[in-house]
């Protein structure tokens, strides 16, 4: 029976969300269209959610804004700690035009299992309408999201008029109606009034109400003052109950994370326990431990001994790929970090932290994603793919931080999305951009790695997050692949698995010619796609035109320091990597042939420059001869 309500609440709570986005559909054209040509900054009202978006960190990677801003916006003590579900946030955003309505266009990268409908409903939470993305991003396939697509998901938001302006209106908030609104009650939350609410809205009363699941204006004068949020975890170590809070909170946001990752942190846990008991004799005097002595330290019928002599073995298996495999202590980690204070971030996911000495690049992570990356150690080891160096288990066994080695430049990303790149202090490089070859020779290393995952591994693997943020630049700017969490097994059944790094691939030269991102989400003006653009620079006839068309099309910090033949092969094996027939891309060790050909400063270079680069039949010259085995 309790099975039987439980299936109704559920079924209730998806009709009244459909519900609203169907309102949405024609409601919100008119209320959010652009009358208001200049862009400004406002908010949307965001709701903390179970599971995955109840820190600040998942809900600021979701709407592309830093912590600080939220946490400034939301007047918080702080950036840290989990929040009970429920609790309202302001988000800032930049609102303008997008032909002729107004929106907030965010950047996603597309998970596994990610459907438009989903993201608009769940993860945005009606903020958005699944129809609008799906318009928006026409060449995304709908039916056929793949992980290594970056979607514009326009978030809607409205300038307020000069009329608005003259009545005191100086923000107009995007708040989504929930189940038991009215509007005394909305604008008593909002610090306004239910008559500038009907009005901003266009309803005919101010006891007028919307459907549940519809984004509304809220006009006020200045940003409301939310109610305090709740926390659910409290960092207090001497406080027992918070930490069984604690535990329950994250239990509940990683439900349905993978069995091997709870088998690994209750083995993990289970040694914890047992070293509180017995004294485990320490390597050279530091507090970390040798995966292969300290292993020793079990007996038999411990529970992390029969998970190494069953089926799992990850810790013994993974230790072959580790230079000298280490676990190092939580404590160790929270130190060399400052609590994983913002000054240390590394990126969107790594933190820097000194250990011993040696500095290295430590992720946090929850869940299943420790065991994807820790099975994917097993499988890969090569000069182009980031090394883990060990790894450390939180206390409670709910969180765990893996330790790589650390790349002195930082991510790709911060290099040509940047201008100048961010300050990073291992750096001490003056350099503000990336040269031409330097940038081919980061293509050639993501392709050699890219290789050596499609062609040289038992089984054949797929990295599925092929961007220029997962890629790290050493002292040396040579490229290392990073963030192997949705990397999967390329089957017999699924030949074609390895086009989905191919295309990505595409992008990235794409974003080393141009220097900018992918998919741009841009303030007045259409979204930017640079498969799209490069088609229309390579489609002229004209040789002389082509090159002239190109070289503006190019970064410009690149000034002329190129060779205008080698420009346009890259470009022309970037639109071949991005053909929407994926049997027609070519292979990773076609990629990586020419690019190694196409460095060397040879004659042999100067005969296969022209292999890429498109005719005046618009055709692409792939090379079936091209191969490297």
């Amino acid at each position: 029976m309790e099975h039987s309500h439980l299936c109704f609440l559920v079924f209730v709570l998806a009709v009244h969300l459909a519900g609203g986005q169907a309102a949405t559909d024609a409601a919100a054209r008119a209320r959010f269209a652009c009358n208001v040509s200049t862009p400004c900054d406002t908010f949307v009202v965001y709701r903390t959610q179970s599971p995955g978006f109840l820190d600040l960190g998942n809900i600021s990677d979701l709407f592309g804004v830093s912590r600080a801003l939220i946490t400034s916006a939301n007047r918080l003590d702080t950036e840290d700690g989990v929040l009970m579900p429920g609790q309202p946030l302001l988000v800032p955003v930049k609102c303008g035009c997008t032909g002729a309505r107004s929106f907030a266009n965010v950047t996603y990268p597309i998970r596994p299992r990610d459907t438009f409908f989903g993201l608009a409903v769940t993860a945005f939470e009606n903020l958005t309408d699944f129809g609008l993305v799906e318009e928006l991003n026409p060449a995304a396939e709908p039916t056929r999201l793949q992980p290594w697509q970056e979607v514009v998901v326009p978030l809607f938001c409205r300038c307020p008029t000069r009329e608005e302006l003259s009545a005191g209106s100086r923000l107009l908030v995007t708040y989504v109606w929930q189940p038991g609104d009215d509007v005394s009650t909305v604008s008593m939350l909002m610090n306004t009034s239910a008559a500038s609410i009907a009005a901003a809205n266009g309803v005919a009363g101010k006891d007028s109400t919307f459907a549940t699941g519809q984004p509304v204006l809220i006009p006020v004068s200045q940003p409301p003052r939310l109610p305090p949020p709740r926390y659910g975890a409290v960092a207090a170590a001497d406080s027992g109950v918070s930490k069984r809070r604690r535990g329950i909170i994250v239990a509940a946001s990683i439900a349905g994370a993978f069995v091997a990752c709870a088998a690994l942190c209750t083995a993990i846990l289970a040694y914890r326990r047992y070293r509180k008991k017995a004294s485990v004799p320490r390597l050279g005097g530091t507090p970390k431990l040798s995966w292969t002595k300290s292993l020793k330290a079990f007996d038999s019928n411990s529970s992390i001994a029969r998970m190494i002599n069953g089926g799992d073995k990850i810790l013994t298996s993974v230790s072959q790929f580790i230079d000298k495999p280490i676990i190092f202590r939580e404590e160790e980690i929270m130190e060399a970090t400052m609590n994983l204070d913002e000054q240390f971030r590394l990126g969107s996911s790594y933190y820097r932290a000194k250990l011993d000495g040696q500095v290295f690049a430590v992720k946090p992570t929850k869940g299943g994603n420790v065991s994807g990356e820790l099975r994917m150690m097993q499988v890969v080891n090569h000069a182009n793919l980031i090394k883990l160096a060990g790894i450390s288990i939180g206390v409670d066994g709910d969180y765990a931080f893996l330790v790589y080695e650390f790349a002195e430049k930082g991510s790709l990303d911060k290099w040509l999305y940047q201008k100048p790149p961010c300050a990073l202090p291992s750096s001490s490089s003056s350099v503000t951009t990336l040269s031409w070859e330097q940038r081919l020779g980061i293509a050639l290393d993501v392709a050699n790695g890219l290789l050596y995952m499609h062609e040289h591994t038992q089984p054949s693997m797929v990295h599925g997050d092929v961007r220029a943020q997962n890629i790290l630049l050493t002292a040396g700017c040579r490229a290392k692949l990073s963030n192997f969490s949705q990397a999967k097994p390329a089957t017999d059944a699924d030949a074609a698995a390895t086009s989905i790094d191919t295309f990505a691939f595409g992008l990235l030269l794409l974003e080393l010619l141009s220097g900018r991102r992918a998919v741009e989400a841009r303030v007045g003006a259409e979204i930017g796609l640079l498969w799209t653009e490069i088609r229309a620079v390579l489609d002229d006839a004209g040789g002389d035109r082509r090159a002239a068309k190109l070289r503006k099309w190019m970064d410009p910090a690149l000034g002329g320091e190129y060779n205008i033949d080698a420009a346009l092969s890259l470009a022309g094996m970037a639109r071949a990597c991005t053909e929407k027939d994926a049997a027609r891309r070519p292979k990773m060790a076609e990629i990586a042939f020419s690019l190694s050909v196409l460095g060397q400063p040879l004659s042999v270079a100067d005969a296969l420059e022209k292999l890429w680069q498109p005719t005046s039949e618009d055709n692409i010259g792939i090379g079936n001869a091209v191969a490297a085995r």
